[in-house]
């Protein structure tokens, strides 16, 4: 499973690194993944916004089946199914695919986010090795200083460096590069390379490789609260929406706990992951939210349906016309 994680992580570092190559900036070249990520989802999200306004002419024709066949779920079903065939319409509706989509995204961020000497600087050969070897190094000194501290006191030993992972080595090398940096021989430019990342690495005095702890609190929770924050809005504007467009779907208990559940689901996941991905989440969610009222006013159901009459007013002539012509030449 580790191998596949990799594996996701590759094609976003190779992404990161070149936008981080023109631009100079992490958090930017996060922006820009981010913009490119919903530009990808931008038809799904269209659709999404159509299949809303369709929605919302099918549910005259949808009450009536449910009047008509009062409490047999069964029939019900079958004429709904009916009806979205004849009408052309999923209700799927591209919903999930946004959704699902960020799922590997998080996680190949996730990968990258601890491979940043590696994948995003390009420092590997003898270079990584001596670097990684400095690291571990200094990283048992202080480990065993502090187990023989807390052996003198009696007290229950804690590593202060966890080197049980490894896939941590490349970002607890950029927290703790000036403990040990200077027992390197390295060439000028990667060092000036690496201390230029690490400059880039923090935003606001947090570092991005650091993940909150809901145990404890601190400063690293402003990520995952205003990636709630905004999800929470994002939440209440689609619900008034829907009450607008489509009242019975909105009045519906299930929608509203959809609708809530997301703001839930992304305070948790901004405490399961390094910040830089719950940054992630914060750009994707305030991007979507910025698309979503853009949609909206260029797709509002009423211009949807408008079009949707319009085209199918086209249609129907155009089939009379044709069925008139072939009657003509019948009859020549």
């Amino acid at each position: 499973m580790q191998k596949l994680y990799e594996y996701l992580g590759i094609p976003f570092g190779f992404v990161i690194s070149i936008f981080y190559a023109l631009t100079g900036n992490y958090l930017l070249s996060i922006f820009f993944l981010t913009l490119i990520v919903r530009l990808c989802l931008l038809p799904a999200s269209i659709k999404q916004q159509k299949s809303q306004a369709m929605q919302q002419r099918l549910q005259p024709k949808l009450r009536r089946i449910r009047e008509k066949y009062g409490n047999d779920q069964r029939k019900i079903q079958e004429e709904t199914q009916e009806l979205y065939q004849r009408e052309g319409f999923s209700a799927m509706g591209g919903g999930c695919l946004p959704t699902l989509i960020q799922f590997p995204i998080m996680i190949g961020l996730f990968q990258v986010n601890y491979h940043p000497l590696s994948w995003i600087l390009k420092i590997k050969g003898e270079a990584y090795n001596a670097i990684i070897t400095a690291f571990t190094n200094y990283a048992e000194t202080v480990n065993a200083a502090a187990k023989a501290a807390a052996d003198a006191a009696g007290e229950k030993y804690v590593p202060v460096i966890n080197l049980t992972r490894s896939i941590y080595s490349e970002v607890y090398v950029l927290k703790y590069w000036n403990e040990f940096k200077s027992g390197i021989s390295l060439n000028g430019d990667i060092i000036t390379k690496i201390e230029t990342f690490i400059g880039k690495y923090n935003i606001f005095g947090i570092f991005l490789g650091d993940t909150p702890d809901y145990k404890h609190f601190d400063k690293l929770w402003l990520i995952p609260v205003i990636s709630g924050i905004i999800a929470l809005g994002t939440a209440v504007y689609s619900l008034i929406r829907q009450k607008k467009n489509n009242p019975e779907m909105a009045n519906n208990p299930s929608m509203g706990c959809m609708m809530f559940s997301m703001p839930v689901m992304q305070i948790v996941f901004a405490f399961m992951f390094p910040v830089i991905v719950g940054v992630y989440i914060i750009l994707s969610s305030l991007i979507s939210f910025v698309q979503m009222i853009v949609l909206n006013h260029i797709y509002s159901p009423k211009k949807v349906l408008a079009k949707t009459m319009i085209d199918e007013t086209v249609y129907r002539r155009s089939k009379e016309e044709n069925t008139k012509k072939i009657n003509e030449f019948k009859q020549d």
